[in-house]
């Protein structure tokens, strides 16, 4: 940049194209180029630029004038923002790679052990966390005038059960209880981001099964509901599911709902839940 050259900068509001103010600024403290995202502080605020005219110190240097249009930085205040969910499961298990083929049951990483079935010998911790996850709806729902909820001010991150299945199930026992599958995936994948290591899923009718195992043992089991298609297949497959619940000692826990179904309920539950 040539010697001790100075630039009159003018600085225009982006959004109302009202000028700012003028400024005779040294060359040197301007950037080479704006053609990168640029922010500059002026007052109190922060301004991102959204135009300069020229872009380019060579020519705002040879003309020595520069028009800066800017946009103020908007910052949001942390009890501004809104969770759409009213949980999450605080552990996230390592992804594995890519599918070989991209058969992949796709999931977002929020919906990972959102319903699952859990031993009934953990229906204190089920307890305690429901408890939490009630209190987000009593405490932090946001309601419009319909009294349609629309998102929560705070979130409770589940940290536990850390083993749902202290004793893990065995995939072959289960798959001898529920229908024949309809569709074996390769594994789950969260979305555009790879397969977990170690998991596995199948479609059975309206409901897919879904989590972790140790060769033929799932340490984790999830439950993800489709269309039912007919009310008869749906009956079928709840009907299946009941009986590997008893024979496993298992409880369904839908904590978005705030619900763990016994096996004699389930049935009732999938009606609820799946999608018309």
């Amino acid at each position: 940049m040539a010697g001790a050259k100075t630039v009159r900068v003018t600085f225009v509001d982006g959004e109302t194209g009202r000028e700012l103010g003028r400024s005779e600024l040294a060359a040197e403290a301007l950037p080479e180029t704006f053609e990168v995202e640029t922010t500059l502080h002026l007052g109190d605020e922060d301004w991102a630029v959204e135009r300069a005219e020229p872009p380019t110190a060579a020519r705002f240097v040879a003309t020595g004038a520069l028009t800066l249009t800017l946009r103020r930085v908007e910052t949001v205040r942390p009890d501004g923002i809104l969770y759409s969910l009213p949980t999450l499961c605080e552990r996230l298990p390592p992804l594995g790679g890519p599918a070989r083929d991209g058969d992949a049951f796709e999931i977002h990483e929020d919906d990972w052990r959102q319903v699952e079935l859990i031993s009934a010998e953990l229906d204190a911790l089920i307890a305690d966390e429901l408890l939490a996850v009630r209190r987000v709806y009593d405490e932090h729902a946001r309601r419009d005038e319909h009294g349609r909820l629309y998102g929560f001010e705070a979130i409770h991150v589940r940290t536990g059960p850390d083993r749902p299945l202290p004793r893990p199930v065995s995939l072959r026992r289960l798959s001898s209880i529920l229908p024949p599958a309809d569709h074996r995936y390769t594994g789950v994948g969260f979305r555009n981001a790879g397969v977990i290591a170690g998991s596995f899923a199948f479609a059975v009718g309206p409901l897919v099964l879904h989590g972790l195992a140790e060769g033929d043992l799932a340490t984790t089991l999830c439950v993800a509901v489709g269309r039912p298609g007919t009310p008869e297949r749906l009956a079928d497959v709840a009907g299946a599911l009941r009986e590997a619940m008893r024979s496993f000692d298992l409880r369904l826990v839908d904590w978005c709902r705030c619900a763990a179904v016994t096996a004699d309920s389930i049935a009732d539950h999938l009606a609820a839940v799946a999608p018309e």
